[in-house]
């Protein structure tokens, strides 16, 4: 069974690092085999990898899209990884930060960008209060 992606007018995706973007009205594509998908929603735009977290999860969006420089996009997640770990007290953060650096490991970087959505969250409370 393969993993269906609706997307509308506008919306856009990105599978094995081609960006794919609806003309139409409407459309459903289906992946059938494993590929490295991300969705425009949970894209993050350069310009908004403005926090310690955020930069994370931008240098694993990056692995994700970028596959050919994603040795490159590694070091730049080692690096502000490093900051994050150094960083946060919470630990069912740092759980998730482990959890997101194990999922890089195996090359799984759509299951990081998710390991890491709860802490950019956390991130994004800390910072408003």
């Amino acid at each position: 069974m393969g993993l269906n992606i609706r997307l509308l007018h506008g919306d856009q995706c990105v599978i094995n690092g081609a960006v794919i973007k609806c003309k139409s009205q409407r459309t459903t594509i289906s992946v059938e085999n494993y590929a490295h998908v991300i969705r425009g929603a949970d894209i993050l735009k350069p310009e908004d990898a403005n926090t310690p977290l955020r930069r994370v999860y931008f240098a694993t969006q990056l692995m994700l899209i970028d596959p050919v420089r994603a040795g490159e996009h590694r070091q730049h997640f080692d690096r502000y990884m490093s900051d994050a770990l150094g960083a946060l007290e919470n630990p069912r953060m740092v759980e998730q930060l482990h959890r997101a650096i194990s999922n890089v490991d195996a090359g799984d970087y759509y299951k990081a960008l998710v390991a890491l959505k709860p802490v950019l969250e956390y991130e994004r409370q800390l910072l408003a209060s």
